[in-house]
């Protein structure tokens, strides 16, 4: 603004102060202005680009242009018409700027951007988005601008009526960028090794320093993701100078996934720049191929399994995946009413398709009742770092048989007051075989006895045998019936002792005998 044109504007404002106390005869207020608004631009922070990035700089307009020039008339009737009007005298309005690449070795992300009014001496501001071409020479360079807007040229007053006159008028300008020598990294290749859900396994990677600028003790990071966990990182490159290469393995923990896909791997470079200053590069992604879990199929066969007992469950794992799994073992959670002797059992290496058996000994609780329970297993393995994985949870059925029982029948008798042979059939009332079986009586009153076990041997589902005890019965006894209590005592399968529920006897106890052929019979044994 020149010192003439500032001097009017002052004595414009001054005017207008003084309007309110000072009268002048009614006359048309008129007002124009000889010189348009005088707008400069400016980037607001670095004006330095990177190639090969996006970015976007922000774009300053200020207003340096003149104001009033030549005023006459009431200068109250003028306020009141720039106030009507929506007007400012020496404001750039309806402001909108353009952007064109010009020579730089950019691409204009941004198309016409809207300002609004700058005010003399005020400032607007418009975003520009420019992607550096990955091959732009390093250098100083010019973007240039456009910039259309309106201002006032001038206002008339005329009783009620006001006349504005407005003039459309373009500026071009330009703002000027530097593209320093930079580094920028690129990837050249990006391969997956053993990468499997829920294992740990290998991302390969080599990059490229597409840039400018050596990149002195560059260290390669891999970012974490929903599905890949870098174990290692920060993996040392040396110097890589434009256009040389570096690989980088990273070993990588895989998050469970639900089938077989490709996943995105993003990587940076850290760096040192020429002037020693650490520095990072922007993200540049690959992508990986991440294969399922493997599967497995599994069924169960069952051995001397019944209520209040040892048994053994039979598991077969089958390997229908499509790789192999390295020393598999079958792991079994406990549950009621299940107490396992063992929980883990080798199971090898198995190929696809193949199966192996693992047998697990259980105890039965004495509350279980007969039917079918499900057992929990997980499969282990280890992944390409001999880390060990499991499987998720896989159930199978297993069948648990009624408590092993026997049954005793016979009618024995003895004399009240004599000691005799009473003879008992032993019959196995359960599902599986006793072995070494002994059978045993509680000669509980008016019953006494020196001889209380009887050996039975082996002993089938369902096969019976004869035994033999000796009583003796007290000869007060009350002629009846009287109740022995039987159990029989055996090793199942698996060599573990077990000892049936008592099952009663019934042995009938007749009339003394009397006189003295009775004491030589009994002496006798007859």
């Amino acid at each position: 603004m020149n010192y003439q044109a500032r001097t009017a504007l002052a004595a414009l404002v001054t005017l207008l102060l003084v309007s309110a106390a000072v009268a002048t005869p009614t006359a048309a207020a008129r007002y124009s202005e000889h010189q348009d608004p005088e707008l400069t631009t400016s980037i607001g922070g670095s004006n330095v680009l990177v190639p090969g990035e996006t970015t976007t700089l922000r774009i300053g307009i200020q207003n340096r242009g003149t104001a009033v020039t030549n005023a006459e008339g009431e200068v109250s009737e003028l306020a009141s018409a720039f106030r009507t009007a929506g007007v400012t005298p020496g404001a750039a309005m309806a402001t909108t700027a353009s952007f064109e690449s010009g020579s730089a070795p950019v691409t204009l992300r941004s198309g016409e951007q809207s300002v609004g009014t700058i005010s003399p001496e005020g400032q607007g501001t418009a975003p520009l988005e420019l992607e550096v071409d990955e091959n732009a020479t390093p250098g100083t360079y010019r973007i240039p601008i456009v910039l259309d807007y309106q201002y006032v040229r001038a206002v008339s007053v005329d009783g009620d009526e006001t006349f504005v006159t407005r003039r459309d008028a373009t500026h071009r300008t330009h703002v000027t960028v530097r593209i320093d020598p930079a580094v920028r990294l690129g990837i050249e290749s990006v391969s997956g090794e053993n990468l499997h859900a829920k294992e740990d396994g290998r991302v390969v990677v080599t990059v490229r320093n597409d840039g400018t600028e050596t990149a002195t003790d560059a260290e390669l990071l891999m970012k974490e993701s929903d599905q890949l966990t870098p174990r290692t990182n920060g993996l040392s490159l040396g110097t890589l100078a434009p256009g040389e290469t570096a690989t980088a393995a990273f070993r990588v923990g895989v998050a469970e996934t639900e089938s077989t896909d490709t996943y995105a791997v993003p990587f940076r470079l850290r760096y040192e720049d020429g002037n020693g200053v650490v520095r990072e590069s922007q993200a540049r992604t690959g992508r990986v191929t991440v294969a399922d879990a493997p599967t497995f199929d599994l069924s169960a066969t069952t051995t001397d399994l019944y209520v209040d007992s040892t048994g053994a469950v039979t598991l077969s794992v089958t390997n229908t995946g499509d790789r192999p799994v390295t020393n598999a073992r079958a792991l079994l959670a406990p549950v009621e009413p299940f107490s396992p002797l063992s929980t883990s059992a080798s199971l090898g290496t198995l190929a696809p398709g193949e199966t192996a058996t693992a047998k697990f000994k259980l105890e039965v609780a004495d509350r279980a009742i007969a039917q079918d329970y499900p057992l929990e297993f997980t499969v282990a393995y280890e992944d390409a770092y001999r880390e060990t994985v499991e499987s998720d949870p896989l159930t199978v059925p297993v069948t648990v048989g009624p408590e092993m029982t026997v049954d005793t029948s016979g009618s024995p008798t003895v004399a009240a007051g004599s000691t005799e042979t009473v003879t008992v059939t032993v019959t196995n009332t359960g599902a599986g075989t006793m072995t070494d079986a002994v059978a045993r009586i509680n000669a509980n009153t008016p019953f006494e006895t020196d001889d209380d076990t009887a050996y039975v041997g082996d002993l089938a589902p369902g096969e019976s045998t004869r035994v033999t005890f000796t009583v003796s019965v007290d000869g007060a006894a009350t002629p009846k019936a009287y109740s022995v209590d039987t159990t029989v005592k055996y090793d199942n399968s698996f060599g573990r002792t077990v000892v049936t529920d008592v099952e009663p006897t019934a042995v009938e106890v007749t009339e003394k005998r009397g006189g003295l052929l009775a004491s030589i019979l009994q002496f006798l044994g007859l």
